[in-house]
């Protein structure tokens, strides 16, 4: 027998893991960063000189959910490392020779579907918890 409070609460983590993520997309949309790849006047180590350097630009974060043979989903936190795209902003410090930066692909409108997917989700997990507590008291209520 599959144990059903067991399942609902790996979707309740899942999508506690999936509202961290599109959280944290939203908090770093407006984010910038240096082109990946690009080479920096600034020394960035104690040697100095000129170095290739990673980039600080935020990856979006993307949660990849699997179904558990078991019964269940698993949550898969995932940073998308072609996650960026590039913008011109010749006054910012980030800013390469050309003057292009790196921002994240982070689509808000997408983010806000995500949230009422999770939200419905969510409810729907809590709500096969509610009734599965409801019929184990049914079953177990001899009273009556």
């Amino acid at each position: 027998m599959t144990d059903v409070f067991s399942i609902a609460l790996s979707g309740l983590g899942a999508q506690q893991k999936r509202l961290a993520g599109t959280a944290s997309n939203i908090a770093n949309a407006s984010t910038a960063g240096t082109v990946p790849g690009t080479v920096t006047s600034a020394p960035t180590s104690t040697a100095g000189g000129s170095t290739a350097s990673g980039s600080t630009v935020y990856k979006p974060l993307n949660v990849n959910l699997t179904s558990l043979a078991s019964g269940g989903v698993r949550a898969d936190v995932v940073a998308d490392e072609n996650g960026y795209s590039l913008a011109y902003d010749p006054s910012s410090p980030y800013a390469n020779s050309e003057g292009m930066i790196a921002v994240p692909n982070v689509d808000l409108t997408t983010e806000m579907v995500n949230l009422l997917e999770i939200k419905t989700s969510y409810k729907a997990n809590l709500a096969v918890l509610k009734t599965q507590d409801e019929m184990l008291g049914a079953l177990l209520d001899t009273s009556t």
